[in-house]
């Protein structure tokens, strides 16, 4: 019997996130970042950003997605676009005055390549270059 070691619970998604507001912009900055609970709420620890694949496509799904350049991205980013104000899960963690805000969904250690890139599609990253 084989014993697989990692630092992450099998079926746990960690989650960042990053706000623009116009005078981050300026700065070349952002607002705020940080990680990201599942309910939407900034997070202090890494240990508070506990996501499942439900969670993920019910609250990140749909949002323009990108990765990080490689064929098996390390992360991918999800922007809900310039209507992100519109629904309650993205305007809460935003604030009034943001001009944009991004989720950050990190690679766990656990998956697989073939299982990581089908959470990428879910997510609607697609393979573009």
């Amino acid at each position: 019997m084989t014993i697989f070691r990692t630092t992450e619970p099998r079926g746990t998604f960690r989650v960042t996130y990053e706000t623009v507001t116009a005078a981050s912009a300026e700065q070349g900055d952002c607002a705020d970042r940080g990680w990201l609970s599942w309910n939407g709420s900034p997070a202090d620890e890494y240990s508070d950003s506990v996501w499942d694949l439900r969670d993920l496509t019910e609250k990140l799904a749909g949002c323009y997605a990108e990765g990080t350049g490689e064929r098996v991205p390390s992360w991918i980013s999800l922007d809900p676009g310039s209507d992100f104000w519109l629904s309650p899960f993205w305007r809460d963690l935003a604030g009034e005055d943001a001009l944009g805000v991004t989720a950050y969904v990190h690679r766990p250690d656990w998956i697989t390549d073939a299982s990581w890139l089908r959470v990428c599609r879910l997510l609607g990253w697609r393979w573009r270059y």
